[in-house]
């Protein structure tokens, strides 16, 4: 975990006055106790089925085990997230769940954001919360952590998607290194970190058959740092395979998916429709030429022999 981050959870942590009373809608499980408001008893209680399996799915995954019990605060609404958060002010709207990993508490919102329903944010934070415990608290880069997280929610590839390959076709993705401490704090800026996180560790987790975030907590737990366990695990430095992942998205097939893009789609529908409606009306108006010709052929040819003349050319029904 990177110096700021780490300095924030640990800010964020002295800032909430211990761990919160248990209350009449507080709800056990065998490692968790769930601390819903008024308004999140039903989600809590939904949570509370599922929350075990999701324990063992996760450290199992990392190949560790973790015995706390952990405190899982649940808010209805910004004022009660901002008061579970310890915050005098509000928290941003974007965020929708912390994580205090030395402490074995998180904080969730009951209304989850754009990407992540509720369900998914416990996920996501209980996934930082074990992978600290797996590392030891070593320093584990913020791209790595929250590539991890969003991997373990299950979150669709095809939900960061659209911003990845925006990027990929302007070239304009973000450096590594400025994502080992900290991501940016305002979209798009933000989308693109949470996007390339989550591919990249992804497109290496398939080059190690699904085991490498695995055998990377084994090696770290030996005493190696994150750049040499991440070297013993995949062959090569971060920055270099990052170079190699960003080369898997070529510029064309980039801007083939920006131009597809609902709102270009729709442009290209309605200009589609205008042409098509251009052409049918020239086509009328080229059926109405030909028969005004036609009835000034006939009326020359019935001038000339004063006997009317059966026209035995093309009728008007032919023309194309």
């Amino acid at each position: 975990m990177g110096p700021r981050l780490a300095l924030l959870l640990a800010t964020m942590a002295w800032s909430v006055d211990g761990r919160a009373s248990e209350g009449p809608d507080s709800i056990r499980t065998t490692h968790f106790v769930l601390l819903p408001d008024d308004g999140s008893v039903g989600l809590a209680r939904n949570l509370s089925e599922r929350a075990e399996d999701i324990r063992q799915a996760l450290l199992h995954r990392l190949g560790v085990s973790d015995e706390r019990v952990i405190e899982v605060r649940i808010a209805s609404d910004e004022a009660q997230m901002s008061r579970a958060v310890g915050s005098a002010g509000p928290v941003r709207e974007w965020i929708a769940g912390m994580a205090w990993p030395h402490e074995g508490r998180i904080v969730l919102s009951a209304r989850g954001n754009e990407v992540f329903s509720a369900r998914d944010v416990f996920v996501h934070e209980l996934a930082h919360l074990y992978l600290e415990t797996a590392i030891g608290g070593r320093r584990v880069p913020r791209w790595f952590h929250e590539g991890f997280a969003m991997q373990m929610a299950g979150e669709p590839l095809a939900m960061r998607l659209k911003a990845f390959l925006e990027a990929g076709a302007t070239g304009s993705y973000l450096p590594l290194s400025d994502l080992d401490d900290t991501f940016p704090d305002r979209p798009p800026a933000v989308h693109l970190a949470y996007a390339q996180s989550r591919m990249f560790l992804q497109w290496l987790d398939r080059r190690a058959g699904g085991r490498g975030v695995g055998r990377l907590v084994e090696a770290m737990r030996t005493g190696m740092d994150f750049p040499l366990a991440f070297d013993t695990t995949w062959g090569a430095s971060p920055e270099t395979l990052f170079e190699v992942f960003r080369q898997t998205t070529s510029p064309l097939e980039s801007w083939l998916y920006v131009l597809t893009g609902s709102a270009v789609l729709w442009v290209l529908i309605v200009g589609l429709f205008l042409w098509a409606y251009v052409r049918k009306r020239r086509r009328a108006q080229d059926r109405r030429r030909l028969w005004e010709l036609q009835e000034e052929y006939r009326g020359m040819l019935s001038a000339d022999d004063g006997e009317p003349t059966t026209w035995i050319g093309r009728g008007p029904t032919d023309v194309q």
